[in-house]
């Protein structure tokens, strides 16, 4: 069984609208001051290190493994409120984290139990729920994701019933051995203006790995108009990858930036993950512009493109001195 640490409450989970399918945010957003929160309370201790860990349930574990963790429920709604914990299933889709609606089942949710499944909290008060997934011995191998939720249901009008719920992502690996290795290719990089005129890059990412990924990063502008240098500029947070998926992932700038051509640097993290790539780009006047693509191990596509043609001359010069040499060895 993990060892667990304490995460401080600063970790907070994640705020969602009302029930739906909707995209969870990649960073966990503050808790409402004025609605339900919801946190984690611990974390196995070798995943200190791995901010998604400290924010989200994340796990590998070999069939027929229990493992548990604990969240923090608190109450903030300025009264006396009754909240619903539980499961739901979720997906990953269009580079999206979606929590189905209501308590959607699937196999890891019929697999988790909380010890509280109904509270009743007073304003400002907070409870501790435990949470077990226990994952039966003939459960196949494969990643699965759920939300543990938090939720109210405020009055009805109209026959309407306004209800709120937060939660907490759950990633669950299930397979013999070690952790799949998480990985994925950043491949290409296209600079573009909206129709507003703001410049924005667009960067292809795909799961190359065993994990689904929560990417963030930066992108660096250098060696720009009259040597010009701007950034870093964030990537706009929000997109997830589930294995072997492909999504963009967006940066927006500063609309005074000149059109370029730019030194361009993209560095994306997962977790502990992290990849760089560069590449020229030149923002267009209106539109995309020029798709460069990207080589998977941190040199630029351009440069592949360049060394091929070397080659293909060098190729070319070699041929011509052979033919030469053998034209002047029959005469």
């Amino acid at each position: 069984m993990h060892r667990l640490l304490t995460l401080m409450a600063l970790v907070a989970g994640t705020l969602l609208p009302a029930a739906g399918a909707f995209g969870i945010p990649a960073n966990a957003a503050p808790n409402d001051p004025s609605g339900i929160g919801i946190r984690l309370v611990d974390a196995p201790v070798e995943l200190r290190d791995n901010p998604r860990a400290l924010v989200y349930v994340i796990d590998h574990v070999s069939p027929g493994t229990t493992i548990e963790r604990r969240i923090e429920v608190s109450n903030n709604t300025g009264a006396p409120t009754d909240i619903a914990v539980y499961p739901g299933a979720a997906v990953i889709k269009d580079g999206s984290f979606v929590g189905l609606e209501a308590d959607t089942p699937n196999e890891l949710t019929t697999w988790t139990s909380v010890s509280a499944p109904r509270l009743t909290l007073a304003e400002a008060q907070k409870e501790v729920v435990d949470v077990t997934i226990a994952v039966p011995s003939d459960a196949a191998p494969g990643e699965q994701y759920a939300v543990l939720w938090a939720q109210t249901a405020a009055g009805e009008a109209e026959g309407i019933t306004q209800v709120s719920r937060v939660g907490i992502r759950v990633y669950l690996s299930v397979g013999e051995g070690g952790e799949p290795a998480a990985d994925f290719d950043l491949e290409s990089l296209t600079a573009q203006r909206t129709d507003a005129g703001l410049p924005t890059v667009t960067a292809v990412v795909r799961n190359t790995g065993g994990r689904a990924l929560d990417l963030r990063g930066t992108l660096t502008l250098s060696d720009g108009p009259g040597g010009l240098s701007a950034g870093p500029f964030p990537v706009r947070l929000g997109t997830t990858l589930g294995l072997g998926q492909t999504a963009p992932i967006a940066v927006e700038l500063d609309e005074q930036l000149p059109n370029g051509p730019w030194a361009a640097e993209l560095s994306v993290t997962s977790g502990l993950l992290t990849k760089t790539e560069q590449a020229s780009i030149t923002f267009p006047v209106s539109g995309a512009g020029e798709t460069v693509p990207l080589s998977d191990d941190g040199v630029p596509g351009w440069w592949w493109l360049g060394g091929g043609l070397v080659v293909l001359a060098a190729f070319g010069l070699g041929v011509r001195f052979v033919r030469t040499r053998r034209l002047h060895s029959h005469r």
